[in-house]
């Protein structure tokens, strides 16, 4: 696969304009939407008074929810934390080790920081894929697909995020190698692990 400079060299050799997946991300995140938003209400969780927002995803018609804490302007940086792929076991089971923050702690956190949000993703739990979960064994081959998850749903979470109106943000999480943010408008300013703060 050509890297960036032999793309140009060839470019500039052959009168051809150069776009990058930035570029195209951007444009179609402008032009284009993954979501539709439909509506928002209180919602009181052990960890206080959150907003909830749901959105359906136009590819699978899932429906996914962001949770809101406080209120913030463009130029801040949001805590935030994108939960998926998102179990029924999150909700009942206290402190579970799947994920990098659970959603008790994610939750928790946010509310002692008094603003920010938790994306939940629904990617469609089968029940090969819960009852995987159920039994301990999570990381067999009816457990979540990560890598192909990330991609699926990588678009929707920023979509959400953005409607929301995060732009700069601190996300709950260890750092993961997943696409440029930049076309959809959205900066990493650092990840915040569980036992202290990561840098980006």
């Amino acid at each position: 696969m050509a890297r960036l400079p032999d793309l140009m060299e060839f470019a500039h050799f052959h009168d051809l304009k150069i776009g990058t997946i930035a570029d195209l991300i951007e444009y179609r995140s402008r032009t284009e939407s993954l979501i539709s938003d439909l509506g928002q209400r209180p919602l009181k969780t052990a960890y206080g008074s959150f907003t909830a927002r749901a959105f359906r995803d136009q590819p699978s018609r899932g429906v996914h929810l962001a949770l809101v804490c406080g209120t913030w302007s463009e130029q801040d940086t949001v805590l935030a934390r994108v939960h998926e792929p998102l179990s029924v076991l999150d909700a009942l089971e206290h402190g579970r080790a799947m994920h990098s923050w659970s959603l008790d702690a994610s939750l928790a956190r946010i509310a002692q920081e008094g603003r920010g949000i938790v994306v939940l993703l629904n990617c469609g739990e089968s029940a090969e894929q819960l009852l995987a979960q159920f039994e301990g064994k999570a990381r067999s081959s009816h457990a979540p697909e990560r890598g192909r998850m990330d991609l699926r749903s990588y678009g929707i979470g920023a979509q959400i995020l953005r409607t929301c109106g995060v732009h700069r943000m601190r996300l709950l999480g260890s750092p993961r190698r997943l696409p440029s943010m930049a076309g959809y408008g959205l900066e990493v300013v650092e990840h915040v692990a569980q036992n202290g703060l990561k840098a980006t």
